[in-house]
Formats: C-alpha cells, structure tokens, sequence
C-alpha cells in the first residue's frame, strides 16, 4: 500500500453501531476495518477483489473494493457479517467457481472428492422438502452455497438447509420465471445467478437481494446452464425452430451500481446462431471459449456447429461441424489427455483436440446408438454419458454408455429403466474404482450409478431386470416422491447427493449413519431438572467414514429427571427410507428407517447434593493461574472436596485441584519457585511464606469453629455461623485472602454433615 487515509466513511446502525474506516488506498493490502459490538472483520484487497478476515480464513465477498462504501454496499457488508460463522466458513472452503454445476475443478467434469454411498445398503434418504404447489412453482435443480440449498420456485430465489430441508424464510424477488426450470443457479465470486425467460438475474449470495438484471435483446428460453470463468458468465438463449438468430452472451458480472437492484446490463459481447442453443454450455480456457449449439434447421439430424471463440471479443477463431444433430451438452475437458469432449442430440460421442491459438487440430466421433444430451464425465481416461433408448417405455434400451479414451470405443453398457438425460456425477473409491451416478428420467426417478475402471467389459453388480444386466440403483424414490428426473446430481463434502424431480421434491440422499458419538456429556445431573445439553456435541459416524458435527439436528428428551433415570437418550431423526439390495436383481424399495439414537449414562443427585457438588467444581474452576498467592484458595478447595464424602466422585475437575496442588508445591520450591516467578524474590517467597503459615492458622481455627456450629445446630444456623466465623477470621488479616478460604472451608464442614447421597440406579 501507499498509504493509510484512517478515515472513518459511514456508520450503520439498523441492527448493531458498525463502523467501516477506509485503511488503504488502491494497492492491494489491508483495505477495511469494520467493528461493531457484534462484529470486528477486517477487509483486503488482492487482485482487485475484496476480502473479508474472519476467524482465519478469508471469505470472498461479491463487493468490488469500492463498492464497500456505497450505501448498498454498507448494507450488504453488515448482513454478511451477521451471517453465522458456519456458512462464513463453508462459502470459505467451497471453490469460488460454479458450485451449481460442475463443481470440480472447473473442467466441467462434475467430479468430486466427497466418499459417496457406493451401494443401496449405504444409502439412505435424509429428508424430502416439498417446494411449491403446481409444475409453475416446482423446484429448479439445486446448488450448494455454503451450508444451504439454493433453488429457485416460480419468481423466487430460495434457500434451504442442507442437513434438514427446513426452508429460510429470507427469499429474493427474481424479475421473471421460467417456462422449463430445468438449469440450476450457480454461485460464483459472493454471487447467485439465476435464469429467466429471456434474462439473467445476479444475486447476493447472502442476502438474496438483487443486484443486477440482464434481458437479452432477442430474448427466448433460457435453458443453456450459466457458465462462470474469471469475472464473467456466459449463457445462451433459444426460440427453438423460429429461425431467429438467438445469441450467447458473455457478461461481466461486476456491480457497477450498488446502489441500484435493477440496473440493466449489457454484454461483453455476443455469438449468433439460428435456433439457438439448447442446454448447450461453454468451456473456457485463458484465450478463448468453446461452444457446441444447435443445427440450423432445429433437428436431429443435420450437422451443427461447434466453435472457438476469442474469450475477449466473442469473435469467432475456428469452426467445426458435428456428424449430426445439434450439440445439447456442455464442454467437458480432460487435463490427461488435454481434449474436450461433448455429445450431440444426433447420438454422438466427440473428442476435439485444439491448440493452443483456439484452431481445432482433430474431431474424432463414435456413435452411441441414441440421442445423448449428456456432458461426459471424464475420470481417469474414462467417460460416461447417458444414452436414450427406442421410446418413452421402460428398459428400452436407454443406458449409461462407458467409453474407453485409449481405444475410443464402448467398453459397454449399463442399461436404465429410463433416460440418463443429465450429467454424471464422479468419483473415484479408495479401491480405485470409479463410480458415476446419474437420475434417469423415468417413472419413480431412481439414481443409478455404474463402478468401473480400465479393462472392465461387462456391467459390475449388475441387476438383472427382464433379462437385461442393469446398471445398480442406489436409491429409488417412492410414494409421492417418486416421478421422472431431468436434473444434475450435485454433492457436499459429507458425501451427500442432493437432487430434485418432478414430483416437486427436493431430496438429499447420503450415507446412512452408523452411530452418534457424544463428546462433553454432563453425566451428573440434578433432580428434577431437563438434562442440561449446553455444552454437549454430537457427531454422526456415517458408513462412508465420514464423522459429522449434527449437535443442531438431534432431539433429547427435556423431561424432568427422577432419582430413577440413569441415561438420557440422544436421536437423530433425519433418516426416512432406502433401497435394500437383492442379489442380481432389483433392488426393494422404500424400506423404513428407524431414527438413530445414542444413550448417555447419568447420575441423577438431589437438588441439594448437585448444587453441593456445582459448587466445589466452582470453587476449583475459580481457582484460575496459581501462584503463591494461591495457596489458600487450593486449601480451602481440597477440604471442601474432601468434605463431599461419597459425592466426591461426582467432582469433575479435581484433576484441575491436583495439579493446583502440584504447581504450589513447585512454586514454592526455592529453585522451581526462582525458574517459574523470576518476578518473586526470595525474600518475597519467605514473606508469603510465612503469611500463609499464618493464613493456615487462621484457617484452622475457623474450621473448628465451624464444625462445632455443625454439630450443635441445625443446617441453616450452622450455615450462619461458619459465615460469620469466616468473615470474623478474614477481616484479621483483609490482605492475604483468608477471608474466601475460611469461608470455603465452613462451607465444606456445612456439605459434610448436612447433605445426603443420591445413588446411581444399578
């Protein structure tokens, strides 16, 4: 930086006093400070791009530097720091690029490195949201951002939980709706983009107030996915069949207005192609964008374009022509093999190898025997596509097509109940193995996935259905969930699927949980109280081995405990049904699952013996960093635990007491004492000794006093009087702190012989 300017711009106050104090100038660096009595962040700039500081990690914010103190800008900075920590970090870890999409390394792959269920017996259906009441407002296909579900419902951006399917009341207002919901929203850069007819709509990720709105100037479905790569977002438009010369636009998705949710935007530039594009979407490299569309005359047979594209300028660097039909995939690449791959609706597999100008060097092709509108997943030099069979009916003919890179031919096929329509969903097992599940577009919707490797010819656990070897199911949805899917599969870092149907449900499909774990369990509990679950943490060991945090999400039981309860149960009750595999054949579906539930033991005490126990554990935890100072306090500590008798037991922290003890007696060792106090003199130590011999004395003749108030009287006078003897013994010497330790050492006579047990039921 150049220099600090330490000027304090703006204050809002609508939920707590933040102020926003401008600390650098245009170089990158430290740029904001924002304080407020719930919040201390602080902002940087690196590449032109604001950051923000929380707990350690750097979230991006969808502000431009200089946004931050517009007043919209204020605004939407103060909401983004009310956001809990567990969306700051999630938005943190998750990649800045297409998250609704293809969300693995921006190759459009759709490849993750989540542990996903790898059987039907691993899986099971968390939680199924209905959304909306009519096709007009069902469910657009999902997006993770952060620790939710993004969708849009109708004119509605929505958002949900991803553990629970409760859905957050906060809604952003899109200016349209779409006549097919069929592309997910993407997240990128702090942003949501969603599609309308005709337009392009961005959002603030955490807020969900609009920013921008882009209506292209032909208009037509928006039904290509938006596509993000480096500041801008490309997607196309279709008047599928009209001739009109519909455009794909690149835009740059930066705010140039804050203080305005609706400015119109304009393109970077645009691409022309009669009829359109189709579920067509780009890939971008640094120099230029490759993109398939559809055949002029809007069937399936002609051939259609496939183009590079200068990526600054949107003019057009090469061409070159598929077999036939019109290209309804988006652009995968492969990094091993550095080639692009794509499918046609003309029932094509392609393969281009372009240079690095943008010139296509070769097209290679191989027919696989129906019309694909899958983008290939490429995993270690594989790829998968779905493939449509002869009709609408079931088993005909429709499969996950498994293509060999090295030989460029069908290692073969796993056939589906009905149209794999979308993209795969990749990952490779600890075994090697990959995997790759897709939704097939038949009646109940089922996901099915093919596990296959290099040298593999034949379907692996195969179901055999009407003779045929079939690809597995791994969960097949039921009753008023189940219904045709036309939707990507996308995956969280727990290894759980989340999808939507036409049945209006959104649904998450994941491991199935194994066991709860307890950490921070209060095991001594006081009658006639709820179990206090303040400080507990719960965990779900999922069958995938993944260890999850699901305190928020479980239940337990808040009745008031007896002195006959001796464990209190935990539940996890987010599991509703699964497939049950059968060798070799199809699978049982909707089979119930039981909520999981862990049980932790107590000792339920008496009122009186709990708050007897409470308050030694205080007295111990008050204790805090011992120096000689300290002796008294330990003292009195220890003799009021020692007073506890047979409820000793119940003392959590007396490990914290006897290293208390311990680090006294190190510090009043003349060596240790001058190694761990070089502050302390000797002649201090001898001081304090001798003071704390005195103390002890004085302390001696308390407790005396006190036990003999014990024995003569009932509880409440022996109380009294242990107070006042202690109170009498501090005030002799007020500068040595004998007067806390006489008074503990009264109250600890008082438990003794004053208090009953309760017994923990065998």
């Amino acid at each position: 930086m150049t220099g600090f300017l330490c000027a304090v711009i703006s204050q809002v106050s609508a939920v707590f006093s933040l102020t926003i104090s401008v600390l650098g100038d245009e170089d990158d660096g430290l740029l904001y400070r924002c304080a407020g009595s719930k919040a201390d962040r602080m902002l940087f700039r690196f590449g032109g791009k604001a950051f923000f500081a929380v707990v350690g990690v750097f979230i991006k914010s969808a502000l431009t530097a200089e946004q931050c103190v517009s007043t919209k800008g204020q605004k939407r900075m103060k909401k983004k720091i009310l956001r809990t920590a567990s969306f700051a970090l999630a938005t943190a870890l998750s990649l800045s690029v297409c998250v609704s999409a293809f969300v693995s390394d921006g190759t459009n792959n759709n490849v993750t490195t989540s542990v996903l269920p790898d059987s039907a017996d691993n899986a099971v259906l968390n939680w199924a949201t209905k959304v909306g009441k009519s096709w007009n407002d069902g469910p657009s296909p999902v997006a993770i951002v952060g620790d939710d579900i993004v969708y849009t419902s109708g004119d509605k951006l929505m958002r949900m939980n991803k553990e629970t399917g409760v859905v957050d009341s906060v809604v952003g207002q899109r200016a349209g709706t779409n006549s097919y919901a069929i592309q997910p929203v993407t997240y990128a850069d702090g942003m949501i983009f969603s599609a309308f007819n005709g337009g392009i709509q961005a959002f603030d990720a955490d807020t969900l107030e609009s920013l921008w709105v882009y209506k292209d100037s032909v208009g037509g479905q928006s039904v290509s996915p938006i596509y993000y790569n480096d500041g801008c977002i490309y997607t196309g438009f279709c008047n599928y069949g009209s001739g009109k010369d519909d455009q794909y636009v690149c835009i740059d998705v930066k705010d140039e207005d804050p203080d305005t949710t609706d400015e119109e935007k304009s393109p970077k530039w645009t691409f022309t192609n009669k009829s359109g594009f189709y579920w067509a979407g780009a890939y971008a490299t640094d120099d230029f964008v490759v993109l398939g569309m559809e055949n002029a005359k809007a069937n399936t047979t002609d051939p259609a374009r496939i183009v590079t594209l200068d990526k600054n300028s949107g003019s057009v660097i090469d061409t070159e022509y598929t077999v036939g039909g019109g290209v309804r995939s988006t652009i995968s690449y492969d990094k091993d093999t550095d080639a692009y791959y794509f499918t046609s609706n003309g029932g094509y597999f392609y393969k281009a190898t372009i240079d690095d100008e943008g010139n296509f060097t070769k097209l290679d092709s191989i027919p696989l025997g129906g019309a694909s509108t899958s983008t290939p997943t490429v995993l270690n030099g594989r790829a998968y596509v779905g493939v449509n069979g002869s009709g609408w009916g079931n088993y005909k003919g429709s499969a996950i097509a498994v293509i060999d890179l090295d030989s460029f031919e069908i290692a073969y096929k796993a056939e589906t109940k009905g149209y794999p329509q979308t993209s795969g969903l990749g990952v490779v097992n600890e075994n090697g193995y990959n995997y790759v599940y897709f939704s097939e577009n038949a009646s109940a919707g089922a996901i099915r996935y093919v596990k296959d490797k290099k040298g593999v010819t034949d379907v692996l656990d195969a179901q055999i259905v009407n003779g045929k070897k079939t690809a597995p199911s791994l969960f097949t949805p039921t009753g008023a969930q189940a219904q045709y899917a036309i939707a990507d599969l996308v995956a969280d870092e727990n290894g759980t699927i989340y999808f939507k149907n036409d049945s209006g449900y959104i649904m998450a499909v994941g491991s199935e949980v194994e066991k709860l774990v307890t950490e921070n369990a209060k095991t001594v509990c006081k009658e006639g109280e709820a179990y206090d679950a303040s400080d507990l943490k719960v965990y779900a060991v999922l069958k995938n081995g993944v260890k999850k945090d699901v305190t928020d999400y479980v239940t337990i039981d808040d009745t008031a405990l007896t002195a006959d309860d001796d464990f209190v149960t935990v539940t996890y009750k987010y599991g509703m049904y699964r497939d049950k595999t059968n060798e070799g054949a199809a699978n049982t579906t909707g089979v119930a699952v039981s909520p999981v539930e862990a049980t932790i033991d107590v000792t339920v005490l008496a009122a009186e013996d709990y708050d007897s126990v409470k308050a030694v554990e205080k007295l111990i935890s008050d204790l805090g960093e011992i120096t000689l100072d300290s002796e008294n306090d330990i003292k009195a500590a220890r003799a009021a635990y020692d007073a506890l008798g047979d409820l000793k037991e119940y003392v959590g922290n007396v490990d914290t007491l006897t290293a208390a003890e311990e680090k006294l007696e190190e510090l009043k060792t003349p060596s240790s004492s001058s190694e761990a106090e070089s502050s302390v003199s000797s002649s201090d130590v001898s001081s304090e000794s001798t003071v704390s011999s005195a103390n002890s004395e004085d302390t001696s003749s308390a407790t005396s006093s006190a036990a003999e108030s014990v024995s003569s009287a009932d509880t409440s006078k022996a109380a009294d009087s242990s107070s006042k003897t202690a109170n009498n013994a501090g005030s002799a010497n007020p500068n040595t702190g004998a007067t806390a330790g006489v008074c503990v050492a009264g109250l600890a006579l008082l438990i003794s012989g004053a208090l009953t047990v309760s017994r923990k039921r065998k």
